[in-house]
């Protein structure tokens, strides 16, 4: 993957956790893609942490739902 594409997938995988976080469960799932995406091609803490977040988020929504 080339450079230009990996930060972009690294800029819409950290709003899109911020945004899973904050507003939108769901969008936890743009989280976990972009990490799978930058995997490799940057340091693996960047994947991890964007996967990660983006998981427990929607998690924690499906938790809640859950219990609805």
């Amino acid at each position: 993957m080339t450079d230009t594409r990996t930060r972009q997938y690294l800029a819409l995988g950290a709003i899109s956790a911020v945004v899973s976080l904050v507003i939108l469960p769901l969008a936890g799932l743009a989280s976990v893609y972009s990490g799978y995406k930058v995997y490799g091609d940057t340091r693996a803490v960047y994947s991890y942490l964007l996967a990660g977040v983006g998981a427990f988020s929607v998690l924690l929504w499906v938790g809640y739902v859950a219990t609805l």
